[in-house]
Order: C-alpha cells, then structure tokens, then sequence
C-alpha cells in the first residue's frame, strides 16, 4: 500500500535521502515505531535498518527517534 501525505507535508520534509520512497514503495521497510510524541517525534523501536538517515537521532546511549514529517504523518494517519 503507497501512502499519501498532504503537499505541505513533503515540502517540510526536505532532508530525505531516499526520494519519499516510503510513500511510493510497497515494499519500502519502513523503522518500527514504539510510541508517538507529538513534541519530541517518533520512538523508534529497533534500530532502522537505514542508518544513515537524516531525521534518525540517538537519544541516550540507545535509543532513536525519527524527526522525519512525512514518517510521523505517515504513523498519524495510518498507526504504522
């Protein structure tokens, strides 16, 4: 299933190194969210396979959260 974000949405998200593939790949893997914060960002679950991701930051000695707007609509409206 493609996913759909609003125009406004992509335009903030101008750090992605991988083209919106999350949104146009069925087959894009996406990082496994663990809890939404609506200030800080998404908690990312295991540490995504996409390292070098530009919205993906360390917090504490372990854990990641992702900053990216087009992931966290993406988890908003779809709960992935």
């Amino acid at each position: 299933m493609a996913y759909q974000v609003n125009n406004t949405i992509k335009k903030e998200t101008t750090k992605c190194l991988y083209d919106f593939e999350c949104l146009k790949n069925d087959n894009w893997e996406t990082c496994s969210i663990g809890r939404y914060y609506p200030e800080n960002g998404l908690d990312i679950k295991d540490k995504c396979q996409k390292s070098n991701c530009r919205y993906s930051m360390l917090f504490g000695l372990s854990s990641y959260f992702c900053h990216c707007p087009a992931r966290r609509e993406i988890y908003k409206r779809y709960e992935v």
